[in-house]
């Protein structure tokens, strides 16, 4: 027994002297605490800018404001839900480090600490998420020091300058501006009770992403407002009855969004989400800010059209439950010339589905992957754009089962040249093509100009059978549009940190196809819009040069529209996340034509009406015929018949 004791006594002191030594390492390592506790920062703000050098977004940023500037609803609500002895202790709270202590002891780490509003704001001193117990002492003695040399109310006024409310924003009013639209002394009860739940787990409690996750905490502060006397019971029955409507103070908010996450995760790659989010750097992207308006406004009025086709009530007027029911959309624009991504939509409403279609490579382009096949005939030469093919039925062995490809109309048309079956988007012509090309020779062309999803090399590849993103197909179109140079899209053109030139985007280009044939492919998809299932584009009043391809499912579960002109490449895809089948409110399927069409169309009208008018240029080597849209025989100027770029002396 006695032995006991002598080694309980002996531990007693070991574990008094690691005090001691630490605290004493503690006290030599502390950090500075500045005259005034607002220059305490998280970090510095990591600033995303456009291709103009507009700011589009400030991470990790706050806005400071004297607490008398701050409604005293959100001053309770955070009292109530984070440290309600506030005004009673200095710095510390017994009860809460021994809770700590002892969660510690059992875990046999560093888990929780009994943190205090004061502690909280200490903590912020080092810079650091590292979690030991040197770095709990001097938290300890920073938070103790901090008492001494400021007042209740200074403290308080710093803390809610810097705590962090989600969606990249920190402090109590850039939180009011981005939930509410207000400024931090203009919050109800409701809505101060709403902020002050956010912080604990804000990814968790924000109302934008999860509006019941969000309510239910939003009742359980109410319900601790109440227990602390900052409110009354009737006072939190219509808190807790009021609705609250969510907006944000700027109108450039929520255009952007999908792209800065983009930006976020490719930078992210080259240097840390930590260093991104908060390392203070200036991040100068490839964004135009009034093509990515033009884009998230074309989005949003095409759904609301389609929508409206479908016989849906306004997307707006929907409960929220409701609204994930919706078609979606999603858009990305490239500059063909470079690979610079200029505007990105990856959905209809970000602060309801943030997942990033735009970027998703799950879905089928349909007869918009038509394109590679009929590049891959052309650049070999099995077909030319006067090529005779017969659109009529046709089966085709594959292992052993039959594939029988469909038209999508239900209809055969007979002989065409290979120029007007891509224009009227021949099913039955197009595996035929696949046939004589092979699925390989489609997979590599397709891979060559810009397509990174696996694709299996079978013959229903012709119609769209794989998974891409709407990034890949536009990348792939505009390696067409550049005459057959591919650049790799990017996000980021340059970093800098502190003035410092961190990375800058080394432009890379590669010949990957012939620009005869992308030339001839360019003038072949002119046709689709002339006078095949792109025709929309023209009766919307678009009137530039410009090329494309619609896509549409057998089973109409993707719409896509990609097209391009010499100076803008952008793709649309419209569908259901839950890959329903899309049908208007006359029973109908919704094909690229109805579905994505217009939302091409409506972006590129606003996004070019300034810009002059360019015409594709035209490499060495090229012809122009008129030829007999069924025959294929040259005709003269003066007769009916289409006209088809080919090879010269062909």
């Amino acid at each position: 027994m006695n032995r006991l004791k002598k080694i309980a006594k002996i531990a007693l002191l070991a574990v008094a002297g690691l005090f001691i030594v630490g605290s004493i390492v503690a006290l030599l390592r502390l950090p500075r605490i500045p005259d005034d506790l607002n220059r305490i920062a998280l970090a510095s703000p990591t600033e995303i800018y456009a291709d103009d050098g507009q700011i589009i977004k400030t991470l990790a940023n706050r806005q400071i404001v004297s607490i008398d500037q701050i409604s005293s609803s959100i001053i309770n609500a955070v009292l109530a839900i984070e440290d309600k002895d506030f005004y009673h202790h200095h710095g510390v709270s017994k009860r809460g480090l021994i809770r700590a202590f002892l969660s510690n002891l059992k875990s046999g780490r560093i888990a929780q600490g009994g943190s205090t509003i004061t502690q909280q704001l200490a903590k912020n001193l080092f810079f650091s998420f590292e979690r030991s117990y040197l770095r709990k002492i001097q938290e300890l003695f920073v938070t103790l020091q901090i008492e001494q040399q400021f007042s209740k109310n200074q403290i308080l006024e710093a803390y809610l300058n810097q705590v962090d409310f989600g969606s990249g924003v920190y402090g109590v009013e850039l939180a009011a501006q981005t939930y509410f639209s207000k400024h931090a002394d203009e919050l109800t009860i409701a809505e101060a009770a709403m902020l002050a739940g956010i912080p604990r787990w804000p990814a968790r409690y924000n109302p934008y992403k999860y509006p019941e996750i969000a309510k239910e905490r939003q009742l359980f502060v109410l319900n601790q407002m109440v227990k602390a006397g900052y409110v009354t019971k009737d006072e939190y029955e219509a808190a807790a009855a009021e609705h609250l409507s969510y907006s944000r103070i700027y109108d450039l908010y929520g255009h952007a969004e999908y792209f800065i996450d983009a930006v976020i995760d490719d930078a992210s790659e080259e240097f840390g989400r930590n260093a991104v989010m908060y390392g203070g750097l200036d991040l100068y992207t490839t964004l135009n800010s009034r093509w990515q308006l033009a884009a998230s406004q074309a989005v949003r009025e095409g759904l609301a059209e389609l929508d409206r086709l479908m016989g849906l009530s306004p997307y707006e007027e929907a409960p929220w439950a409701e609204q994930d029911k919706y078609p979606q959309a999603a858009l990305v624009a490239i500059d063909p010339k470079t690979g610079a991504v200029k505007a990105l939509v990856g959905g209809r409403d970000y602060r309801r589905a943030p997942f990033n279609r735009a970027l998703s490579n799950t879905r089928s382009p349909g007869s918009a992957f038509k394109v590679f096949t009929y590049v891959a005939a052309i650049d070999k030469g099995v077909v030319s754009p006067t090529t005779v093919l017969q659109d009529a039925p046709a089966q085709f062995k594959i292992y052993n089962q039959i594939w029988e490809p469909r038209n999508y109309d239900r209809k055969y048309l007979g002989p065409m040249t290979v120029k007007m079956a891509l224009a009227k988007s021949r099913n039955v012509i197009a595996a035929k093509i696949i046939e004589k090309v092979t699925p390989e020779a489609v997979v590599d062309y397709a891979e060559r100009l810009g397509i990174t999803s696996k694709l299996e090399p079978n013959l229903s590849l012709s119609l769209g059978a794989a998974g891409v993103s709407p990034l890949e197909m536009a990348s792939a179109f505009a390696t067409i549009a550049s005459l057959g140079v591919r650049h790799d899209p990017f996000f980021v053109r340059k970093v800098f940190s502190a003035e410092k030139s961190l990375y800058e985007y080394d432009l890379r280009s590669r010949r990957v196809l012939d620009p005869q044939t992308s030339f001839i492919m360019i003038y072949m998809m002119t046709g689709v819009i002339e006078y095949g299932t792109g025709q929309g584009v023209r009766k919307r009043g678009f009137f530039r040069p410009c090329a494309g391809k619609t896509g549409t499912t057998n089973d109409y579960r993707d719409a896509w529209f990609v097209g391009f002109t010499p100076d803008l490449v952008a793709a649309v895809w419209v569908g259901y996340d839950d890959n329903s089948a899309m049908r208007t409110k006359w029973g109908g399927g919704v094909s690229g034509a109805t579905g994505a069409l217009p939302i091409w169309t409506a972006f590129m009208k606003r996004a070019l009406k300034d810009s002059p008018y360019a015409e594709f240029p035209i490499p060495p080597g090229i012809e122009f015929l008129k030829v007999n849209p069924s025959s294929g025989e040259q005709v003269s100027v003066y007769d009916d018949g289409v006209r088809v770029a080919v090879r010269r002396g062909m």
